[in-house]
């Protein structure tokens, strides 16, 4: 039984020598992918938060362009109005001079 146990050492010696070589390359190439796959998804979740912000911003100017818009066309309201006024009134003064 002895002699099992002695022969046992240098079996097991190289089969975990083995072991190493052959898994170390697999199993860096392991923690590589997982890395990548780690640094995506941060780089996802930046591009999602940098997104919402740029939506924020688009909606904001948006917001102010149709405030705008309503401030003109109320200003162009009132400017056509008054025009028509005076160009009325002057064009009614003119024809009672006459």
């Amino acid at each position: 039984m002895e002699e099992f146990f002695i022969a046992l050492v240098p079996i097991t010696f190289i089969l975990s020598l083995a072991g190493v070589l052959i898994f170390r390359p697999l199993t860096k190439r392991l923690g590589n992918v997982m890395e990548a796959n780690a640094l995506g998804k941060r780089d996802a979740a930046q591009e999602r938060l940098q997104y919402e912000s740029l939506k924020a911003l688009v909606d904001a100017q948006n917001l102010k362009i149709d405030h705008l818009k309503r401030r003109l066309e109320f200003a162009e309201g009132l400017l056509e109005s008054r025009t028509a006024r005076v160009l009325g009134g002057a064009s009614v003064a003119g024809k009672e001079l006459t």
